[in-house]
């Protein structure tokens, strides 16, 4: 997992959250797996699919799939809502590092609610987003400051919810 100098963390979390996203394509596992071996995780899942070559979606399980997050010490299976909300409070901490709200919205909007209608949580960055597309510019400092107050509240109210996937 490294090269040269520099050294790539494996975060199981992270992987898991992508995977019950829709994300991560079964296809990679295997490399996940082997990745996940070589970073000192072990277990009989994780090393029947890191064993797998070329395989086809038939041929790794979700129940397999399943156990090899848990020897990874991931709380699996995880909901496509629990990762979603996740990947949102991912987003959020790069708004309060300074990431652009306007792209950091449109990527929630288009990204993790796929255009759909957005949970209860997200309902507000989703709707201030939408009325950035077609607003004029003068509004854009209100809308810009009513996204950062949401992703604001959004790290407030879960900023545990990675923590517990």
């Amino acid at each position: 997992m490294s090269s040269g100098t520099d050294t790539v963390r494996f975060d199981p979390k992270r992987t898991a959250i992508e995977y019950y996203f829709g994300d991560l394509q079964y296809w990679k596992l295997p490399k996940v797996a082997a990745d996940a071996l070589e970073a000192g995780y072990d277990g009989t899942a994780l090393r029947w699919i890191a064993g797998l070559s070329e395989p086809i979606s038939a041929d790794i399980q979700p129940a397999v799939v399943d156990a090899a997050f848990r020897e990874m010490g991931v709380n699996a299976p995880i909901t496509k809502e629990q990762a979603q909300l996740a990947l949102a409070i991912e987003t959020a901490r790069r708004v309060a590092n300074g990431s652009n709200v306007f792209d950091e919205a449109t990527h929630i909007r288009i990204h993790l609610c796929g255009f759909a209608t957005p949970p209860d949580v997200l309902k507000r960055i989703v709707d201030l987003s939408e009325e950035a597309g077609s607003a004029p510019r003068w509004r854009w400092n209100r809308i810009k400051a009513g996204l950062v107050q949401a992703f604001s509240e959004l790290l407030t109210r879960h900023q545990d919810t990675q923590a517990a996937v």
